[in-house]
């Protein structure tokens, strides 16, 4: 090992010359090591977040346009429409919570709410059966089918055809772990008879 002697006006410093990396240089190099990877693991779950939102907002979506289709097709070609207690629907409109469909064949139809183990489910009930128009992972909110978000206004305006403002809001089935897997969707169309 080689050793040199520099030389200063009242003192003299000694320095062996060797290769490697002093204590400063690694902790520095850990710091930034350490910083990034508590950058990448923060953007990796924040895309992961985003990507489980997306996808939970989307299965919402899709189980309301379905059940908002189905309905949409049955009124429009309906040969009435009526409130599901027999009433036509009248001038100034009618709000109620389930409505009575009635097919070009005669056939009668009714949408509304109804309660599938605990969970306020959008469906359709005929003669041949109850059928939901959305999964039981999802519902319309409130306690019963009383409480729920789900309402028909059933208007007739002199000289045109019957129309059906249908509204409802369609969220996920309990309560989700956290904010970022909560997803909800609300819903307004009006729907005009074709006949």
């Amino acid at each position: 090992m080689e050793m040199r002697n520099i030389q200063y006006s009242e003192f003299s410093i000694q320095y062996s010359k060797r290769n490697g990396f002093t204590l400063l240089e690694i902790l520095i190099a850990l710091g930034v090591i350490s910083l990034l990877g508590v950058v990448i693991v923060q953007v990796f779950f924040t895309t992961t977040r985003s990507n489980t939102k997306t996808e939970i907002v989307k299965d919402v979506k899709q189980q309301a346009d379905y059940a908002v289709g189905t309905m949409t097709r049955f009124i429009q070609n309906s040969r009435a429409i009526s409130l599901a207690n027999g009433s036509v629907c009248v001038a100034g409109g009618s709000t109620i919570s389930s409505i009575l469909v009635t097919a070009p064949d005669g056939n009668q139809t009714t949408f509304g709410c109804l309660v599938d183990s605990g969970v306020q489910r959008l469906a359709s009930v005929s003669a041949s059966g109850s059928e939901y128009l959305t999964g039981s992972s999802y519902t319309l909110g409130g306690t019963s089918c009383a409480d729920t978000t789900l309402s028909f206004v059933c208007s007739t305006i002199p000289g045109t055809s019957t129309s059906v403002k249908i509204g409802f809001s369609l969220s996920q089935k309990g309560s989700p772990q956290s904010l970022y897997e909560k997803a909800s969707t609300s819903i307004e169309t009006t729907v005009s008879l074709r006949n």
